[in-house]
């Protein structure tokens, strides 16, 4: 969908073919910005980075796609979080790790490849649980629309269609109004 925009007169036919496009292209954004948004997981959920959580039976509820970030919420005078190998993950080893996740305490670090991540919390930590695995996926197709019950929708299903039914008019609005 390329058009050139010619300064000067142009035709009112013309005119709305440009202000078409340009509206469609905007949906089209954001419609794909909206099924490539990223999950932001809370490792431990609300018990954050700390010793003896669970953290296999948080991460076997969670599912973690290219692209989602892991957000570590603890005490960095006492934790820290670090990436390692299956093999250190295992034993509890903290020499030789592949990265230093910490930061300040509120770390995040994103899944950037198919694979699993294997983290630890070094000092002896790791043999008090804290040590998490995840295993990064492909994102799944999306999912066909939830069946309606009663002719109603819920009323967050409703609040999320109104707003992006006023994000698409103020785009659309910005294009075709505030352009020409």
């Amino acid at each position: 969908m390329a058009f050139v925009i010619a300064k000067g007169n142009m035709g009112v036919e013309k005119k709305f073919f440009v202000k078409f496009e340009l509206m469609l292209m905007a949906i089209l954004m954001m419609v794909s910005m909206e099924s490539s948004m990223a999950a932001l997981h809370r490792v431990g959920g609300k018990l954050g980075w700390n010793p003896n959580v669970n953290y296999s039976e948080w991460s076997d509820h969670e599912r973690f796609y290219v692209g989602d970030w892991l957000l570590f919420n603890f005490d960095k005078r006492y934790f820290n979080v670090l990436e390692v190998n299956e093999t250190s993950y295992d034993n509890c080893n903290d020499q030789g790790f592949i990265k230093n996740i910490t930061r300040g305490g509120r770390d995040v670090v994103e899944l950037t490849q198919l694979r699993p991540y294997y983290f630890l919390s070094s000092g002896g930590y790791c043999y008090h649980g804290m040590k998490v695995a995840v295993n990064v996926e492909m994102l799944p197709p999306a999912p066909e629309p939830a069946p309606v019950k009663n002719g109603s929708l819920t009323s967050d299903a409703v609040r999320l269609k109104i707003f992006h039914y006023m994000i698409s008019f103020a785009v659309a609005y910005y294009y075709l109004v505030l352009l020409f």
